[in-house]
């Protein structure tokens, strides 16, 4: 069955693997269409062009998905020896016809199968954004089969981000037609919150869909968003969402978006009571989904809170914390907030800890170059070497001018653990 998968790898890919460049074309390919990180290396393993060793479950699960299968169990289940058709031939074979109607119903005839349905719709997706077919995309997302509460929160975040990340490289051309469609706004807009671009394409998707009113959430959202946005752009806004943040209607990561937009509003206010209000409403049997804090891990670094920082310290140690599988990047993001504040006091104990338990890698690819840049003021207040620590000091003002955000300047990273 693993000599079946690697045909079935390179059908999809359309050559054969058989050199380092052709290893990392497929890793490139898988990462692109299914939103798993896959070494090129392992891939060399796997085919032999390098040492050959027994490719682990990880490896074959993520294989498995990239052609089309839920995992490599379901590969070795389902797969038919007398020829099974490419997903992704009959994605082709549909979208050269052009037929919006035969592609509408190659969708709702997929999700009644055994297939994985999550990776045909993120392959059709590619295709059709490649293509500039928005109106098809549109009706695609206009389908029953593709509302929010059909699918897992962890499919919701693999058919986002991936959605998400074609299109900040494949920029809409001026149709938002799109940006009406609930289901794409709830599945796409709201799960890729693109931090690099909120001076470009991501902060003008947040007007229109604030323009557009398609939800009252989607409203808040937008609107938090833009406000964000005047922050890094260093101009006043007003906060204005009062008691929502401890709404038990709008989802976790909004509502900690919106307690930290009040911290940023009012620097100078007490975080402890705040929070201990917050969590209390939003516990449940004595335990508190770490999504409710996402949004502050990052504030409290951003905005230099050290007493936030400690406030959320005390209650991830204290509480029981939710921790599922999609929720191990929110709990980096509070690792990476560990560092920050142990680092302030000068906890080096505590620091050589949670640089243990971070991934750099293990963040999402909306997060990725601002995550970056607060990397870089990390390890340039670590340095103890003059040439290192230039280093970091270019690098972060590589960022800075690649982001645009006014709020950082050389300043920022300089004085960053000025009291």
């Amino acid at each position: 069955m693993v000599d079946l998968l690697k045909k079935e790898l390179e059908l999809k890919l359309g050559q054969n693997i058989e050199s380092r460049g052709d290893a990392e074309l497929l890793a490139h390919a898988v990462q692109e269409t299914i939103d798993n990180e896959i070494s090129y290396n392992t891939i060399r393993r796997f085919f032999g062009v390098s040492s050959k060793v027994k490719p682990n479950k990880k490896t074959l699960d993520i294989l498995s998905k990239f052609i089309g299968f839920k995992n490599y169990v379901h590969f070795t289940q389902t797969y038919s020896f007398r020829g099974r058709k490419n997903l992704s031939k009959n994605i082709y074979k549909t979208l050269y016809n052009e037929d919006k109607e035969e592609i509408v119903s190659l969708v709702k005839k997929i999700k009644q199968t055994p297939e994985d349905f999550v990776s045909f719709i993120i392959i059709l997706i590619r295709e059709l954004i490649y293509n500039k077919k928005y109106d098809i995309l549109n009706d695609i997302f206009n389908q029953k089969e593709m509302a929010f509460n059909t699918f897992s929160y962890s499919d919701i975040l693999l058919i986002g981000n991936s959605t998400g990340l074609l299109l900040r490289k494949t920029p809409m051309d001026k149709n938002y037609i799109l940006l009406k469609n609930y289901n794409f706004v709830i599945g796409v807009y709201s799960s890729f919150v693109d931090y690099s671009n909120l001076n470009g394409y991501y902060g003008k998707w947040a007007k229109i869909v604030l323009k557009n009113r398609v939800s009252e959430d989607m409203t808040i959202f937008s609107s938090a968003i833009l406000q964000l946005k005047k922050f890094l752009n260093q101009k006043k806004f007003q906060y204005t969402f009062n008691e929502q943040a401890y709404s038990k209607e709008l989802h976790p990561i909004l509502c900690s978006r919106l307690l930290s937009l009040s911290y940023l509003n009012s620097p100078g206010q007490k975080t402890e009571d705040n929070l201990t209000n917050y969590i209390k409403v939003h516990s449940k049997k004595q335990q508190i989904y770490i999504d409710y804090l996402y949004e502050l891990f990052i504030t409290a670094i951003y905005s230099k809170n050290i007493h936030l920082m400690a406030d959320l310290i005390k209650i991830v140690e204290t509480k029981r914390i939710s921790t599922f599988t999609y929720q191990k990047v929110h709990l980096n993001m509070y690792y990476l907030m560990c560092l920050f504040y142990y680092q302030s006091i000068n906890d080096k104990a505590e620091l050589k800890k949670y640089l243990k338990l971070i991934n750099i890698d293990f963040f999402r690819y909306s997060y990725e170059d601002f995550t970056g840049l607060l990397f870089q003021i990390f390890y340039y207040h670590q340095a103890r070497n003059k040439n290192v620590k230039q280093f970091h000091r270019n690098e972060y003002l590589k960022l800075v001018e690649e982001l645009n955000y006014p709020y950082f300047n050389e300043n920022f990273l300089l004085e960053y653990h000025n009291k």
